[in-house]
């Protein structure tokens, strides 16, 4: 049982000094992409496609100085 508790002390102060050092790199790529312009896009898109999914009115905005020949307003989707 000593040797056990030994050994278990042993691998975790090991592990940990080179644990650590993976566990920063794991951080720093971790945030890199998640920071990064591109998954920031991509986050956007899939939320806006999520969003508009879910939504059965999709919000439309009216196109200014533009009419029909009715006199009725055009509309286009809504960006935001």
């Amino acid at each position: 049982m000593i040797q056990f508790v030994i050994g278990a002390a042993a691998g975790y102060v090991f592990g940990t000094k080179a644990g650590r050092k993976r566990f920063e790199q794991i951080k720093k790529g971790y945030e890199t992409a998640v920071n990064s312009p591109v998954t920031k896009s991509a986050v956007r898109a899939g939320r806006k496609a999520l969003a508009d999914r879910l939504d059965p009115q999709p919000r439309m905005k009216e196109v200014k100085n533009l009419r029909r020949e009715d006199g009725s307003a055009v509309l286009e989707p809504d960006e935001d």
